[in-house]
């Protein structure tokens, strides 16, 4: 540590490898991120992060069960919470918009590995957690919107916005984002 007052944070090689891995994959894909991108990344040799995963489908796995059950888990405590199903949506658009902002290499990620299909249990993904909130929805007569195309406006809306926002496309403030965002889905969600 150099006297000019800088603080090393002290950070896991596991966890060091976690955050480069997912900035790395979800920028240059899963094919298109080596095992020696990482290490070099990281600045550590390849046998080590073997010391941490077995391969790169190892990490792959580790990284997608760790931020869905995080994104899961927002879900069950922000959205479910809501009495009504217009809170609920509301919420959702929330959150996501939060998650996405706060985490893009996590949110790229899930966009790149998508958000419905995954080697752990199904009904712990985000997008059947999402789905579910709708179907319980149009069974119930709050939305006639198909469940399959609420799940596809929400997420595909927030996904569209990202991109145009890490384009450089929208340089509105977020709150302005979300505040937009959460009108026209609200609206798509009323019909004509």
């Amino acid at each position: 540590m150099s006297g000019k007052g800088k603080s090393l944070e002290l950070v896991p090689t596991k966890e060091r490898i976690a955050r480069v891995a997912v900035r790395l994959f979800s920028k240059k894909g899963f094919k298109g991120t080596t095992i020696k991108d990482i290490a070099g990344e990281v600045g550590i040799t390849e046998g080590a992060i073997y010391r941490h995963f077995s391969s790169k489908e190892d990490i792959i796995r580790y990284l997608t069960r760790r931020i869905t059950e995080e994104l899961v888990d927002l879900i069950r405590r922000e959205v479910l919470k809501e009495r009504t199903f217009t809170g609920m949506v509301e919420r959702l658009v929330e959150v996501l918009m939060d998650f996405a902002f706060k985490n893009p290499d996590s949110f790229r990620y899930l966009t790149v590995y998508h958000i419905l299909r995954e080697e752990i249990p199904q009904e712990d993904l985000p997008g059947r957690k999402i789905l579910e909130i709708f179907r319980r929805a149009y069974e119930k007569g709050e939305t006639d919107l198909l469940p399959e195309v609420a799940l596809s406006l929400v997420i595909g809306s927030i996904d569209r916005l990202f991109i145009l926002r890490e384009l450089g496309v929208s340089v509105a403030e977020e709150d302005t984002l979300l505040r937009e965002m959460k009108k026209a889905i609200l609206r798509a969600f009323r019909g004509p």
